[in-house]
């Protein structure tokens, strides 16, 4: 209990006669009658209903209710307290907030619904919706992750423009937007940590080429785990990992089913822009689908939509990726250039749309035990014909 008072008279200003009377209440060998703990217990829910929650830590409670109910059999040595029972105060409310966007049959955002709109499940019970925000942009916290081992060598340029534009957009979209960029080879390295300025994405992608190995799974772990779980407030942000790879991995210390396992339990979607082209033979890629999938975030493969022409002609075969390969475009006209731009904006577009408008709902779980488990998440509206994107549950842990 001291260290309670010591914590309490350094943020809340409390009198000094108070402060001696509270130290005599609980101090051991202090008046240990059922009408004097009594009255420090109830002095102490009132200083915690007036205040005392806001700036202490949930854990400082619990250590404080703990300490109480070991002080308490010390204190009844007489023996017409010994019936005294084990006092214990907990205070913990564990508010859950899910980030989500919702979509019409048109792949377009739907951005007019409101709270009597939707009802939230978790493991299949109704809960009720406390808080509510239509689409805005969100406090968000994301990691490019950029792959620069040698099997990316032949795309790795195409994978810094696309990083360069994605930091950009997100960035330029909210001053509370914070971004790192990582690479990864034989191991991941952060090359810039959290920054709010695009200009410094930008640099330290310059520099970047392409050798050696892949670990893409241990990226995305140490990215998870170590960055975006400590990610720099205000609030509580969004945590998202932009993943530039074609998916191969051959030195990674750890499985996908353990990679999604520790991006689940951070709260981080992932989102995916493949380097694959078209035809080409490409074992990641499925690695790639099941990490979308099981964080609920979207896949985008530019590469692999050949210009519009080419269908009509038939003239370009498989894994023909630059100009000067290409037999239906003129070498040095940019056609075939300019279209893959066209789509590697359109790609990038669509995930800055998504990120930067998002519906979110708050709930109090009716199962408030952390045990550990996982809970589904299911979000439903009233709306037809419409998707809603967002995290499948969560881990209930302290």
């Amino acid at each position: 209990m001291q260290f309670v008072l010591d914590y309490a008279q350094e943020r809340i200003r409390v009198s000094a006669a108070a402060r001696y009377w509270f130290r005599d209440m609980t101090k051991p060998g202090g008046p240990s009658n059922r009408k004097h703990l009594r009255s420090a217990a109830v002095c102490f829910l009132l200083l915690a209903a007036a205040g005392l929650s806001s700036v202490l830590p949930r854990q400082l409670f619990s250590q404080a209710g703990n300490a109480a109910a070991q002080a308490a059999p010390q204190s009844a040595a007489a023996p017409a307290n010994a019936d005294i029972p084990e006092q214990r105060i907990r205070i913990r409310v564990e508010e859950v907030q899910i980030p989500f966007s919702v979509f019409d049959d048109n792949g377009s955002l739907v951005l007019n619904l409101k709270k009597e709109d939707f009802t939230i499940l978790e493991d299949g019970v109704p809960q009720e919706i406390r808080y509510f925000s239509p689409p805005v942009n969100l406090p968000l916290r994301f990691g490019l992750l950029i792959d620069t081992s040698s099997s990316t060598r032949q795309r790795i340029q195409f994978e810094k423009e696309a990083a360069m534009q994605l930091g950009y957009y997100v960035l330029s979209h909210n001053k509370d937007h914070q971004g790192f960029l990582m690479t990864f080879d034989h191991g991941p390295e952060v090359i810039q940590d959290y920054t709010t300025n695009p200009d410094d994405l930008t640099t330290a992608l310059d520099g970047l080429q392409a050798a050696g190995g892949t670990a893409m799974l241990d990226a995305v772990i140490e990215a998870s785990h170590k960055h975006l779980r400590e990610a720099p407030g205000p609030g509580i942000p969004r945590r998202v990992i932009v993943l530039f790879s074609d998916g191969e991995d051959n030195l990674s210390k750890h499985s996908l089913e353990q990679t999604v396992e520790i991006a689940l339990r951070n709260d981080v979607r992932i989102f995916v822009v493949s380097s694959n082209g078209y035809g080409q033979n490409a074992p990641g890629q499925a690695t790639l689908q099941r990490l979308v999938r099981e964080t609920n975030g979207q896949m985008f493969s530019p590469l692999d939509e050949l210009p519009s022409s080419a269908f009509a002609t038939g003239y370009i075969s498989r894994h023909q990726l630059y100009e000067s390969q290409n037999s239906v475009y003129a070498p040095g006209t940019g056609a075939y250039t300019s279209e893959l731009n066209m789509a590697l904006t359109k790609a990038l577009e669509a995930i800055g749309n998504e990120l930067t408008n998002q519906y979110a709902i708050g709930y109090v779980p009716k199962n408030n035990l952390l045990d550990g488990t996982f809970r589904t998440i299911e979000i439903r509206t009233r709306r037809r014909n419409v998707e809603i994107r967002a995290k499948r549950g969560y881990y209930a842990v302290p």
